[in-house]
């Protein structure tokens, strides 16, 4: 897991495996919850879903947590 406010994946090899990517609120560090329900995105690209998530929020209050799902990628 790690956190990602401002992460550049640019640079990185292509992923191959499935990532969740987590909004986290600064002020609580829990996941942001839309209905009760944490707001996440399961994406092969956490690049594009850091940047969907962070897209028009202050960067002081909110991050985005990475965390791969596959096994083997830990």
């Amino acid at each position: 897991m790690f956190a990602a406010p401002h992460s550049d994946f640019s640079h990185a090899a292509p992923m191959s495996c499935a990532y969740q990517v987590s909004l986290i609120d600064r002020r609580t560090g829990r996941a942001h919850r839309v209905s009760g329900n944490p707001l996440v995105r399961f994406t092969r690209d956490p690049q594009a879903a850091v940047q969907e998530l962070l897209d028009g929020r202050d960067a002081r209050l909110w991050e985005t947590r990475v965390e791969p799902l596959d096994a083997y990628a830990r």
